[in-house]
């Protein structure tokens, strides 16, 4: 693999700062452990033990780089997400 990356319209968050750990958080949820195929934003935010106010921008970060859906209340992971864990997981079974 090169060093150099590709610029990207959407980077990701400093590694370590709290809105990296709270996008990782929401997208391993929505990836890892989704309902059938989408959520509710509040019952999302109270299972992974977040407020609210930080998973919304966490959410609409993923959603512009293309790996969550948000529409109303209800948000799911995008099928990109959902194929790149299916060829490398998070969590290995």
């Amino acid at each position: 693999m090169q060093p150099q990356r590709s610029p990207g319209a959407h980077v990701a968050p400093a590694h370590g700062t709290r809105e990296h750990t709270v996008q990782r958080m929401v997208l391993l949820e929505l990836v890892l452990a989704p309902p059938p195929f989408t959520d509710e934003l509040t019952a999302l935010a109270l299972r992974i033990g977040e407020p609210r106010h930080e998973v919304e921008p966490a959410l609409a970060a993923l959603a512009a780089a293309g790996l969550a859906g948000v529409e109303g209340e209800l948000v799911w992971a995008s099928a990109a997400a959902r194929y790149q864990e299916a060829l490398w997981p998070a969590r290995p079974w």
